[in-house]
């Protein structure tokens, strides 16, 4: 185990971090926000949500092998430059690269599904391993009593970059029909972005033997504690993108916005800037939710790991089964409305506890059992839980696909899906509970627990 080294945590680390991820979240905003309305806007009526579920996948699979960039990061690094930023550098370039390119050239006709694909995978490959090598550096640089509140900001910042790339930048460039201009854009913001760590200072370079670092990755397959870990991240992830996507069409579809025929949902009013302004209206609302929930687990992470987890399973999984009754039993135009919007909220207050507190356990974990393989750890751990995000779009298109050549009214499809999501999250739930809370609790939370079941 290498000799810890404490480094002076500035406040403009945290300015750095935040920016870092309020652009990471336009870069994967956009792609989520507004791919779908632009086919909709250049194919017509074509936009098949089982289509467009496949194409999403592909382009997260780049976060679900993040691990590989996170071992050759935790093994080599520049003494001049740091551990960290030269990857960070270098991999924003190459995804900013593909912004560009997709800004010059994207077909109109059915082949841009192929091209998007490709793009949508490289610039996503190269924000994952830039966004690996930041994980890194955050885990090397903020000390553990406040790594709740940085992971609140960051995700807070990402998750608002995502909304606010598609919901404000996406609405007026798709509008004004300029959106290859909004890909230059966020193709530059990109790089800023992985220019600015370059002013973090980094922990100093040590030399880690082959022979070591193949020893350490090997323990974190070999120990069986880990996979508890990697099970929790995986399950946790299912769920997100599948029932709020699902749950925006359910809103869509009481408010007469758009229609279902078999498995593909077509504008039937208006056009693509008029289903992205409500997709917008919904993101922003969700937005709201974001916040609260981000601010609210940042702080009660710091204080308390497990039962801000809990917590937000246990709202969550009722809430999933529960969420389409209020469409079942009115038909009426702005109850609906107003409970979709409400409903919407709740979703992102209740995905980001989760998400938030769960990152934090995860880092503590990092920090405690893999000192010299922080990155490549966490990487692995991120893999696994964007993996789950990439499973879940998979089998949301196989469900969609199968479960609406039987069955026709939405309603009863979102209930089903709603049911499976409610499962998954209950199986996430059971082995969080099996991981020791010594491995990633605060001590003064331990030491009160203590008291309480032996003093």
């Amino acid at each position: 185990m290498s000799k810890e080294v404490n480094l002076e945590y500035k406040k403009s680390y945290t300015k750095i971090f935040v920016f870092f991820y309020l652009v990471q979240g336009f870069v994967q905003g956009i792609p989520l926000l507004v791919f779908p309305p632009y086919l909709a806007q250049v194919l017509g009526n074509q936009y098949d949500i089982a289509q467009w579920l496949i194409i999403y996948s592909l382009g997260t699979m780049p976060w679900a092998i993040k691990m590989i960039v996170g071992v050759i990061n935790d093994k080599w690094g520049s003494k001049k430059y740091g551990r960290r930023f030269p990857f960070i550098i270098s991999f924003g370039i190459f995804g900013a690269i593909w912004w560009f390119i997709m800004a010059v050239y994207l077909p109109t006709d059915n082949s841009i599904y192929f091209y998007l694909a490709i793009y949508y995978f490289m610039i996503s490959l190269g924000m994952a391993f830039a966004d690996t090598a930041l994980d890194g550096l955050i885990l090397d640089v903020t000390p553990k009593e406040k790594l709740g509140r940085i992971q609140g900001l960051t995700w807070t910042c990402l998750l608002l970059g995502m909304g606010a790339g598609g919901m404000v930048l996406g609405l007026i460039f798709l509008a004004l029909q300029m959106v290859p201009v909004l890909f230059m854009i966020t193709g530059v913001l990109m790089m800023i972005s992985c220019i600015f760590p370059y002013f973090i200072e980094e922990l100093p370079v040590e030399k880690m033997t082959t022979k070591q670092l193949g020893r350490d990755i090997l323990s974190i397959f070999t120990r069986r504690k880990n996979y508890k870990v990697m099970l929790f991240t995986f399950t946790s992830s299912i769920t997100g993108i599948l029932i709020t996507t699902l749950f925006g069409y359910m809103l869509l579809i009481s408010l007469g916005i758009i229609k279902v025929d078999e498995t593909i949902l077509s504008i039937t009013q208006g056009s693509a800037v008029d289903l992205l302004g409500w997709t917008s209206v919904f993101n922003l609302v969700n937005g709201v939710g974001i916040v609260i929930g981000s601010l609210a687990a940042g702080k009660y992470a710091d204080q308390h790991r497990r039962k801000s987890v809990t917590l937000a399973y246990m709202v969550y999984i009722p809430f999933c089964v529960v969420s389409v009754i209020p469409f079942v039993l009115t038909g009426a135009y702005i109850i609906a409305l107003i409970y979709g919007l409400l409903a919407l909220m709740i979703f992102g207050m209740i995905q980001t506890i989760l998400l938030i507190s769960s990152q934090t356990v995860r880092g503590d974990i990092v920090k405690k059992e893999y000192p010299n393989l922080k990155s490549t750890y966490y990487a692995l751990l991120i893999s696994f839980w964007n993996g789950g995000q990439t499973v879940g779009a998979l089998l949301g298109a196989i469900l969609i696909t199968y479960l609406s050549s039987y069955i026709m009214d939405f309603a009863v499809l979102y209930f089903l899906v709603s049911l499976f999501c409610a499962g998954v999250l209950f199986t996430s739930f059971l082995f969080f509970r099996l991981i020791d809370p010594a491995d990633y609790e605060l001590e003064h939370v331990l030491g009160e627990e203590h008291e309480v079941y032996f003093g």
